[in-house]
């Protein structure tokens, strides 16, 4: 198995980060990579609540919660993706630094297909990139947070939410 951690100093309080990921069919508003996504089912968050992630490229997967703790972390398995994967897993954390700051780390957990050679594929290839992605995903989460503006593909500042009645 595969693992790759971020950890960002987030700007925000540990309140307002848990708030956004909490919505867990919004992931769209601060994912760079994902240009929309929605809640599967009626749960919108919380043990079991599932959602699909449609990417910029034409690709999506499938996030369920495996494990939840209100207002401190989740874990969300992945499925229905095209990559070359036989598992994986992300791991949410948020721990208050004071009111102004907060540390988030995310953990990715995957086990590559092919054997040896999906090995050193994720070892060279897949832990660099999904690096990148977690970064980004991280910056665009504190920027959205921030400004109130949606990030989209490769993190440009969009339009800000729209409050809906």
């Amino acid at each position: 198995m595969h693992k790759v951690t971020v950890t960002r100093k987030m700007t925000n309080d540990a309140l307002s980060i848990w708030n956004v990921l909490d919505d867990f069919g919004n992931i769209f508003k601060y994912h760079p990579g994902v240009e929309s996504s929605n809640i599967l089912d009626k749960k919108k968050t919380g043990l079991g609540a599932k959602r699909i992630c449609n990417f910029y490229d034409g690709t999506g997967l499938k996030e369920t919660i495996i494990k939840y703790v209100p207002n401190r972390n989740y874990s969300v398995e992945l499925s229905d993706f095209s990559f070359p994967l036989k598992k994986a897993t992300a791991h949410f954390q948020i721990e208050s630094l004071n009111e102004n700051g907060s540390i988030l780390s995310v953990t990715m957990e995957f086990i590559p297909k092919f054997g040896p050679l999906g090995w050193l594929m994720g070892k060279l290839m897949m832990r660099p990139m999904l690096k990148k992605v977690l970064n980004g995903m991280a910056k665009g989460l504190d920027e959205h947070i921030s400004t109130g503006q949606i990030v989209g593909k490769d993190g440009e500042l969009l339009k800000p939410v729209q409050a809906t009645n």
